[in-house]
């Protein structure tokens, strides 16, 4: 008998229930698209516009008809934070095709009325077996924060030019008084003078600070570099050290696996970074603790590390410590002293020497900071002047 003509088959059936889920996920998946609460913009893996929600549209100033179908790094131009054009290949939606890896970056997007607008983005790729297809992206308009943040610098350069005279001034003369050019002076006189001496001074260090940040920030330090022998400087600053390790009673020690170790490098801003690390350790290091140095040289390495015995610092505060600003809380931080800014200031010198830096501590345990120099991609001579700091990187 021949089967009505209406009749449909478990065949038709089980296909039409998979149409409908396969439409239903991707009415799902657009959903899911159109609701991000950000800009999204959605490539191929030819780097063309796919998709793109509403979101960026407005924040870009663009139709969808002006920008899907249209090639990425064409459709919207990026600059970096300088006002630099990025290049094509250097895009973070086309960088993922390189990497297979999320990227993350701030740059600034041109609009279509010609204005820019400072964005921090995130591109992921989209994966089929292993393989990059597409990417999608992700950004937010960050135009304010950055503008407050610029805002913010040029009243700590502001500030700290306007303070740093009447406190050097103060300074002079306190030491004039004390010297005696107005007269003898008491016993208790000369306690209350030098501990004002001491506080100015403490002022004026948190001045420098603010002042070496003010100008980090703005792309302003430069170093010049020349050949410096790192055993010989670290042998002279742990003597400059040393009334502050014999007031502590601190056993230092300073061990290096050959008599020199030349690094081409600003021997300024070099000898900066490990007065901060011998200082923090002589700081938050308790009386009768240890101290010790090690520098080791390898073809391609020159390590200087400072360890500790003195309060450590949790795993979950070790991020911190290169924060403007940023303190860690310890007993010692009361007493200590301190702007916040030693090892922000030196991170960015590490940085500028193409060098980085490493921290391994735990409370009660003390601490290791360790300088690595790379020596594979040095330039040594002297005089020879090196490029500006870039803070963003």
């Amino acid at each position: 008998m021949r089967k009505p003509a209406n009749h449909l088959s478990i065949d038709t059936l089980t296909e039409d229930a998979s149409l409908a889920l396969l439409r239903r996920g991707r009415a799902e998946a657009e959903a899911l698209f159109l609701s991000i609460g950000e800009g999204a913009i959605v490539t191929d893996n030819h780097g063309n516009i796919s998709r793109i929600n509403n979101i960026a549209l407005q924040l870009l100033g663009y139709s969808t008809r002006e920008l899907v179908g249209k090639w990425y790094p064409e459709a919207i131009v990026a600059e970096d934070e300088s006002g630099n054009l990025i290049p094509n290949m250097e895009r973070p939606n086309l960088e993922v095709f390189l990497t297979g890896k999320p990227v993350f970056d701030k740059v600034k997007y041109l609009r279509k009325d010609g204005t820019k607008m400072s964005v921090a983005v995130t591109v992921s790729p989209i994966l089929l077996n292993n393989s990059p297809i597409g990417a999608i992206e992700v950004f937010r308009d960050i135009t304010s924060e950055v503008e407050l943040e610029n805002a913010k610098d040029e009243f700590i350069s502001i500030a700290s030019h306007e303070l740093r005279t009447p406190a050097t001034i103060v300074k002079q003369y306190l030491s004039m008084v004390m010297g005696g050019y107005a007269g003898s002076l008491t016993e208790d006189q000369l306690v209350m003078l030098t501990t004002a001496f001491e506080n100015n001074e403490r002022q004026l260090n948190i001045i420098n600070d603010l002042l070496r940040v003010a100008r980090a920030e703005a792309n302003a330090v430069k170093i010049i570099k020349e050949d410096v022998d790192l055993v010989l400087l670290v042998d002279e600053i742990i003597k400059d050290f040393n009334d502050k390790f014999n007031a502590a009673q601190q056993q230092v020690t300073y061990i290096h696996n050959v008599e020199s170790a030349i690094y081409s490098a600003d021997p300024v801003h070099l000898r900066m970074v490990l007065e901060n690390l011998l200082s923090n350790a002589n700081k938050y290091t308790p009386d009768k603790g240890k101290i010790a140095i090690k520098l080791t040289q390898t073809k391609t390495k020159i390590k200087v590390s400072v360890k500790d015995t003195g309060v450590g610092i949790s795993k979950r505060d070790i991020p911190k410590l290169f924060y403007k600003f940023s303190r860690i809380n310890n007993p010692l931080t009361t007493t200590a002293g301190g702007s916040g800014l030693g090892l922000y200031w030196v991170k960015k010198l590490v940085m500028l020497h193409g060098a980085e830096i490493k921290v391994s501590s735990a409370p009660k345990k003390g601490s290791t900071f360790t300088v690595i120099f790379n020596r594979t991609n040095e330039k040594t001579g002297s005089g020879h002047q090196a490029g500006i700091l870039n803070p963003g990187q």
